[in-house]
């Protein structure tokens, strides 16, 4: 029963990320959309999967080794995206800038 539990919240666990991930993809050219994604937040999620992965196959833990290695990726994904996107804000900004000297 209690292993059950632990895949029902690994299951839980992958869905709460993968809204965030879909939103991300389809408005991964709209630098407005993708300004309140917080690029702290998603690198510390990514870390954090990567941990929870190791740990879960070290101590034989499915249930926590299992939906991390669908979460670091994801999270890593929209970190990338959204790092991308703020480049690209300020190389706009910064493009803005010198014509306006």
């Amino acid at each position: 029963m209690i292993l059950l539990i632990g895949y029902l919240a690994a299951i839980i666990d992958v869905g709460q990320f993968l809204p965030q991930l879909t939103r991300t993809i389809a408005r991964r050219v709209d630098d407005a959309a993708l300004g309140s994604i917080s690029i702290v937040s998603f690198a510390t999620a990514t870390v954090q999967a990567v941990l929870w992965t190791i740990y879960g196959f070290a101590t034989n833990r499915l249930p926590i080794a299992l939906p991390n290695v669908v979460i670091a990726p994801a999270c890593a994904a929209v970190l990338a995206i959204a790092a991308r996107s703020r480049r690209r804000v300020r190389r706009s900004q910064q493009a803005g800038w010198q014509h306006a000297e």
